[in-house]
This record gives C-alpha cells, structure tokens and sequence, in this order.
C-alpha cells in the first residue's frame, strides 16, 4: 500500500504572481528541514504545523466515517482513560512533548493502531482481542510497546518525509494547499490508505521498512523512559512474526520478519538501563535531540 496524495497531484502552470506566491510559500519551509530526533537536517518540506493540519484531517476522516457507519468510539471510558495516560506518559519524554497531542479508542475489530502527523492517535479495540489480538489487555507494557512505535513514527515526522521524496519540488506547494483545503475536507486522509474491511472504512499508514526499523528503535527508548519494561516491545514483536492477519491488520502494515524481534534484543540492555533509571528518578523530562 502507497501513499495515494501524490497521485491526485497534477502540474500547473503558475503566471508570474502565483510564481511570487510560490515562492514565498516555499520560504517558509526553509527552517523546517531538522530532524527533531536526530537534531540533523532532513528532507522535508513541510512545517511541524502542517503536520498537525494534516493529521487533523486523517482523525477528523475517520471519526466522520465511524459516525456515518455507527461505529462507536471513545464509549469504553476505562480502556480510552488508559490509553490516554500511557500515551500522555510517552509522549512527555518524546522528542517533541508540545504536539497537540489526542488519543481515541474505536470499538473495531481491528488489529491496529496508528499516529498521524501531528500527534492524533486512534487505537481499534481488535489489538487486544483475546482471540487475533497482539496485545494482552490487561498489559499496559504491552499496549506501551505499540503506542510508542507509533508515536516514534510521528515524532520522526515519517509521513511528510516520504511525501517529500515522493514529490519533486515543484508539486510541495500544491500538495500542502490540496491536503489541508478548507474545513471538513478529508484529503489528508489521502495521506493514509484507506481500506474498507468488516463493513467499515479504515485508514491505515504505509512505511518503509527503514522507517519501520527506526520507530521500532525509537518507540523502545520512549517506553523505557516513560517508565515501561522494554522487554515487552521484544514480546510483542515476537508475536507479531507468528500470527497473520488481513490487510487492515497490523501484522499486515508492518514488517513480519522475525529480525524485526532480533534487532529490538540488540538495544534491549540499554533500554532496560534507562527503564530502571525512569523507576528512581524524579519526573520524566524530553528526549534531547540527537539521544534516545
């Protein structure tokens, strides 16, 4: 599954004011290109404030077709209040703790989770199902192991970036005015691929293997500064690599190789130091650039 915005961008031709306008909207991307966890430069194009736009827009796409299609969300007030406080916990000590960052919990049999640009999160309930689940509910190590992957992935800002290498630089501006055009426009949800499974549409992020391979790294430290034995995240990708599930599930959207589980072992020793550090130090504080 690709991304599918690019596709729905067309070439125009600009006259010599909308070359102006152009071009002073492209100089405001000039200060956006680090990378707020490496503390690099990056290749992307787009401000951290259309991150949020965008990612507004994912959320507001599928909470309007949960809506058309009765599906609730945020109803079990217990399991929503726990996301809520995990996710309020990792995202303290991520990269980038100011996002506006908003958890909600839809009662789909979908085994998934996902973090659209900007901090907005939806959980399906699927993900500890008892049956096809990957999570055990009553683990909040467990659901800590795939809410800060998630989370890792927005804070490396990996959407926008793709979109930025997918498109040449003539395409940037008419791709940011198109994905956040007008309110109740839902073409940032083009962002994510949408998939209609068990009567209900999904919207489900397509990474890159890399991309895949650094929020696995990245979410493993955040959950142990957050206070969460990492050693869950290397349970979780285990059993992630012995189940199968369809193409809105996340054995499907992410990588089933057990080298996935091998990788995450090799950091484990130094995510466990940080883990017991977290248990006897005062509150949790941002992770610095450059440093998981």
């Amino acid at each position: 599954m690709t991304f599918s915005l690019k596709n729905k961008i067309k070439t125009v031709s600009l006259n010599r004011s909308g070359k102006v306008v152009f071009f002073l909207f492209l100089l405001s991307f000039s200060a956006c290109g680090k990378d707020y966890v490496t503390g690099k430069t990056s290749y992307n194009w787009f401000s951290l404030d259309t991150d949020v736009k965008l990612g507004a827009q994912v959320l507001q796409a599928q909470q309007a077709g949960f809506a058309r299609q009765n599906v609730p969300v945020d109803k079990d007030q217990e399991m929503t209040s726990r996301v809520r406080t995990i996710v309020g916990r990792i995202t303290r000590v991520s990269h980038i703790p100011n996002l506006p960052y908003e958890a909600h919990v839809a009662e789909a049999p979908v085994v998934n989770a996902w973090a659209a640009p900007g901090g907005k999160i939806m959980v399906y309930e699927g993900l500890w199902d008892p049956q096809k689940g990957l999570v055990r509910k009553e683990s909040d190590d467990e659901i800590a192991a795939v809410l800060s992957h998630e989370i890792a992935h927005c804070t490396a800002r990996h959407v926008t970036k793709s979109l930025s290498q997918q498109m040449t630089f003539s395409l940037v501006g008419l791709a940011v005015s198109s994905a956040i055009a007008g309110a109740g426009s839902y073409q940032g949800a083009n962002l994510f691929g949408e998939v209609f499974s068990q009567g209900m549409n999904i919207y489900i992020p397509s990474y890159s293997r890399k991309n895949e391979s650094e929020a696995d790294k990245i979410g493993l430290f955040y959950m142990a500064r957050a206070g969460y034995d990492p050693r869950a995240a290397v349970e979780v990708w285990k059993r992630a690599y012995q189940r199968k599930g369809d193409q809105t599930s996340i054995y499907a959207s992410h990588p089933s190789s057990g080298e996935r589980a091998k990788a995450l072992e090799k950091y484990l020793p130094q995510a466990l130091e940080v883990y017991e550090q977290s248990k006897i130090m005062g509150p949790p504080v941002p992770a610095r650039k450059g440093t998981l």
